[in-house]
């Protein structure tokens, strides 16, 4: 995500300043994510996507893609891709909790869209679903 940041910031002219206040997030937020060195939320990651003009997932991606005009919105996503999986792969909340090591309750809440997870939080229930974070994130 790092390097997506900084490319498509560099490629728009965006200053550091500008963006966070266009993604209402702190500019030292931003820095530390153009430095690779900060678990954030997807709440957060959803704002800078948003005003870079990129869907979410792909912003953790390869390849930052444009975002469409009525797309779902990130926490439907994230809740579909999550049961979706689980159900392919035939676990229940509490098997992915124990494989993942997040709680079955944090899982409930994130499948009922009532939470706004930490990218570390979905790496791990990616892992454990043997997906990538942007294939969690896309549609």
């Amino acid at each position: 995500m790092a390097a997506n940041l900084r490319a498509l910031r560099a490629k728009d002219n965006w200053t550091a300043s500008a963006l966070a206040e266009q993604a209402h997030i702190s500019r030292r937020m931003l820095q530390l994510l153009e430095q690779g060195g900060v678990n954030v939320s997807l709440g957060a990651v959803n704002k800078l996507a948003r005003a870079l003009g990129v869907t979410t997932g792909s912003l953790l991606g390869k390849r930052p893609m444009a975002r469409q005009d009525g797309a779902a919105l990130i926490e439907q996503v994230l809740a579909t891709n999550l049961v979706s999986a689980r159900r392919r792969l035939n676990l229940t909340q509490e098997t992915l909790a124990q494989q993942s090591g997040i709680s079955r309750a944090v899982i409930a809440h994130i499948e009922r869209q009532a939470r706004n997870p930490s990218l570390h939080t979905l790496a791990r229930l990616a892992a454990a679903l043997d997906l990538s974070l942007e294939a969690l994130l896309s549609q």
